[in-house]
């Protein structure tokens, strides 16, 4: 009996700590929980009051001070752990880090959910032996977490067949998109596909983008190496139509044109054109994208003068070490630092610019227009004048008449009444070879959304993730296990022995 009496704090933790346990497992009604902590409790205040005479002398004081510094430290470690759950109950916060944030979703598709207008609803039909359904559940818990307004359902098809029937699905890992009166459906469990999918559902209406043609321009159903079947496909993910169009055809710019795109014309535009492109930019606040390479474009000159842009007639000369590193020469800049706009915000990934020219701001800018430089080559760069006979000789010299670095590349010109236009002085840098290099694809899609005002469009789009994996060999594996399951344990287990003696000691 006096050994239990003595034993009672040690009891009395351990019956703390169970029943602390125990609620924080099964919630503070748990019977059994709020049990075993009130008996501790009980057992912890008959300890100090049937042992108030041993503890007067000097070992038992030691003894009550060693037993107080563990209930203290155990009282510790139970608020601490307490507060914590309360704290994660409140406050939902993710964080990754991993490399490539693999366990995160992009900018775009932060947007594209946070900007639902209504619920979002998803039927995933996905067996229980399906290997995709672990990848589809660890994806909506991303998803969810930005937006409260998709509602996500995962079905059996081998269970249901009345709702296999009324979707019409036709295989195991179809996922079913329906938002108002409108529905997709896709196969493919990705990041990227989920995300288009969103978009294609959500969309409102379907904007379509015309690309002119007749001049020279690439071709948007081309996919060898000049051709734009890139961006076609690009933006048709991404719920836009995209058709071409012969101007010197029609009487004017169709009416559901949301941005017309003029890109490298190597021939110069008819005047009934150029009539075309300034009443749908001035007269009906249009979208108007020009990409106008070296020695192009000189009959758009006036209409530019009128946007408080001035094309200039050289090529960028890039000599900054960074060129060379992403593999480009001379004539290709890379981009790293981009200027405070919608499209480039938040945006820091690089671009190359394959033979681009430079641009200016008029000083002062026409009334009523503002005008933001957006890409620039580096303060290592020129804009070199004779360069025809310099591309030829490849002999690369500066020059005095040629412009000191860095030259701008990138205006976004914006009107108080509504209209909006962008111009570059490179159009190769979309071509199929170079669409996917670093971001000059997320580039022209930002560029595209701002133009059509698709402002959750305007963000990094998704990629497509490589899976990182660990491969060991019989050696290392035995090293790891030696270590962390023998060594390891074994430390910790001598470190407490000695512990425990030393305190026998006092």
């Amino acid at each position: 009996m006096k050994k239990l009496i003595r034993s009672l704090n040690y009891i009395g933790i351990a019956l703390v700590l169970v029943g602390f346990a125990l609620l924080q497992s099964y919630g503070w009604a748990n019977l059994a929980g709020l049990v075993a902590l009130a008996l501790g409790v009980v057992g912890l205040v008959a300890y100090f009051i049937l042992n108030r005479g041993r503890l007067q002398s000097k070992t038992s004081r030691l003894n009550f001070i060693f037993a107080s510094n563990l209930l203290i430290i155990v009282v510790l470690v139970v608020a601490i752990v307490a507060a914590v759950n309360y704290l994660g109950g409140k406050i939902h916060k993710r964080f990754d880090f991993s490399e490539g944030r693999a366990h995160s979703i992009s900018a775009q598709s932060i947007q594209v959910v946070k900007n639902l207008r209504q619920d979002l609803a998803i039927k995933a039909f996905f067996s229980e032996n399906n290997p995709s359904l672990y990848r589809f559940n660890a994806l909506m818990e991303i998803y969810k977490y930005y937006s409260a307004k998709l509602k996500v359902e995962t079905i059996d098809p081998y269970k249901n067949p009345s709702l296999v029937k009324r979707y019409e699905v036709k295989s195991d890992g179809t996922m079913v998109l329906e938002y108002g009166n409108k529905d997709t459906r896709i196969e493919e469990v990705s990041e990227e596909a989920l995300t288009n999918a969103i978009i294609k559902v959500s969309r409102l209406q379907e904007k379509t983008i015309y690309f002119t043609q007749g001049h020279g321009e690439p071709d948007i159903a081309k996919s060898d190496e000049a051709g734009y079947s890139e961006v076609k496909s690009n933006l048709e993910k991404l719920a836009f139509k995209v058709k071409s169009i012969f101007l010197f055809q029609e009487a004017a710019i169709p009416a559901d044109a949301a941005a017309l795109v003029v890109a490298g014309p190597q021939k110069p535009l008819f005047e009934k054109e150029l009539f075309l492109i300034d009443d749908f930019t001035f007269k009906k606040n249009g979208r108007l994208l020009l990409m106008l390479n070296p020695g192009e474009g000189h009959e758009l000159k006036p209409l530019l003068r009128k946007l408080g842009v001035e094309l200039e007639d050289n090529v960028v000369v890039e000599v900054d070490p960074l060129s060379r590193f992403m593999g480009g020469d001379y004539f290709m800049p890379v981009v790293a630092k981009y200027g405070e706009h919608a499209i480039t915000r938040n945006f820091n990934y690089a671009t190359m610019f394959p033979l681009a020219r430079g641009l200016a701001k008029m000083s002062p800018p026409p009334k009523e227009v503002t005008v933001t430089m957006i890409a620039s080559s580096s303060a290592n760069s020129w804009g070199e004048t004779n360069y025809e006979s310099e591309i030829k000789t490849k002999k690369i010299s500066k020059n005095p008449p040629d412009k000191e670095g860095p030259l701008d590349m990138m205006a976004a010109v914006e009107f108080t009444a509504g209209a909006r236009v962008v111009v570059i002085g490179d159009s190769d840098f979309v071509l199929n070879k170079y669409y996917n290099f670093q971001a000059n694809g997320n580039l022209f899609t930002n560029t595209i959304s701002w133009l059509a005002e698709e402002s959750d469009l305007v963000a990094i789009a998704p990629k497509t993730t490589t899976p990182r994996t660990l491969s060991l060999t019989q050696s290392s594996s035995r090293l790891i296990f030696f270590y962390t399951i023998i060594i390891l344990p074994l430390l910790i287990f001598i470190a407490g022995i000695g512990i425990w003696l030393y305190r026998r000691k006092l």
